[in-house]
């Protein structure tokens, strides 16, 4: 693989004086399948963390701590249109937005950085904003979670208030007609004109890259224990809007949007998430084994509800009493690589019967060709639970 050596110098001694606090690698393709729940695929474009992970969406989390320094090395391998990483809702320089008109593009084979100072403890997103009305449905979007400054898994921002898991829920959409060869392959280019369908009707509405069955089955619950308060980051990257509808005996409370505490907290069982949005909600679960929930999809021309997706809270999870928290990894569930986190650590993956199936030294475990089912991965000191789809 080559890379520009002006831009890997640029890389490797631009604010060399800086301390960066986390350095992260993100790569754009634009080689990827997804596989809907009735069995259907289309083309998309995607990013990883790793040369070796298949494309999926949505793409890795980026998880960082509030104040630190983060650099994000940002690696295009597209065997095409340049890409950049814009991160929506977070206040970075002009430089560093990732507007290509105003900072940079990154074309096939090189390499360059981002860099952002991680603001209040939130939830943001990123995405590529080359024709990013095109990109974006192709599947090259995100999350950013910035949690506290110590790094707390169980409290929503520093001297917040404490719950004992949490997850996030992205939702989108997929227009398989915009994800044609003749739309994704365009040219691209100084006074090239980006061909955007005229029309976009979605047959497909996603919860963090999964519809339908991929929801509704075990695999795809949201697993929890009796009476646990839950932390819900819901985030919404399509052109529809999206209605977290919860039942009432939850006591559904938003507290925070867009990254920021609200004046005062929302007490509603529904949350409206607008195309960017992102909201931060508190559940209080009870002791009903299965509780469902429900997001309806809305077209924003036609206020017409055009699709609603059946999620599950379930309480029935074998031996997830001595389970940490499980949104440290992602995703999972998975049908491909889960990640550990940013750095390489020691785990252990095990069955759920406690057989020991490998073990290493990574910042991910590839469980493509192990059997659908759950498993058991430790993780330094720390236990966890992942679902093989």
């Amino acid at each position: 693989m080559k890379i520009n050596l002006v831009i890997w110098l640029l890389f490797i001694t631009v604010n060399v004086n800086c301390q960066i606090d986390q350095t992260m690698l993100i790569i754009g393709r634009n080689t990827g399948t997804h596989v809907f729940h009735d069995g259907e695929s289309t083309r998309i474009f995607g990013f990883t963390s790793t040369l070796s992970e298949a494309t999926k969406i949505p793409g890795p989390t980026i998880i960082c701590n509030s104040g630190d320094s983060v650099r994000l090395n940002f690696l295009n391998l597209s065997q095409g249109a340049p890409h950049t990483i814009h991160l929506h809702g977070m206040d970075v320089d002009q430089q560093n937005d990732g507007v290509p008109e105003y900072s940079f593009e990154v074309m096939h084979d090189e390499m360059r950085p981002y860099f952002f100072k991680a603001p209040h403890p939130g939830t943001y997103l990123y995405h590529c904003h080359v024709g990013s009305a095109v990109h974006l449905q192709a599947g090259m979007y995100g999350l950013v979670i910035v949690r506290p400054i110590n790094g707390s898994v169980t409290q929503n921002w520093d001297n917040g208030e404490t719950y004992a898991r949490e997850f996030s829920l992205l939702a989108s959409e997929v227009d398989t007609t915009w994800h044609n060869d003749t739309i994704l392959d365009h040219e691209h280019g100084p006074g090239m004109m980006l061909m955007v369908p005229k029309i976009f009707k979605p047959q497909y509405f996603l919860i963090n890259g999964m519809s339908g069955s991929q929801l509704s089955a075990p695999s795809g619950h949201f697993y929890a224990l009796e009476n646990e308060k839950i932390y819900l980051r819901l985030a919404n990257i399509g052109y529809y809007g999206a209605r977290f509808i919860f039942p009432a005996e939850l006591n559904a409370r938003t507290v925070a949007s867009d990254g920021r505490p609200l004046p005062a907290e929302l007490i509603s069982d529904t949350v409206e998430v607008l195309p960017g949005e992102r909201f931060e909600t508190f559940v209080q679960l009870g002791s009903t084994e299965l509780t469902t929930f429900f997001v309806e999809y809305f077209n924003l021309n036609t206020g017409i509800t055009e699709e609603t997706q059946d999620l599950v809270f379930n309480l029935s999870s074998a031996g997830l009493q001595e389970m940490d928290d499980q949104s440290s990894l992602f995703p999972n569930p998975s049908d491909g690589v889960v990640f550990l986190g940013v750095d390489p650590v020691d785990f252990e993956l095990n069955s759920q019967e406690g057989k020991l199936i490998s073990k290493g030294t990574s910042s991910y475990v590839d469980i493509r060709n192990y059997p659908s089912g759950g498993y058991i991965i430790r993780v330094g000191e720390k236990t966890f639970r992942i679902i093989k789809n």
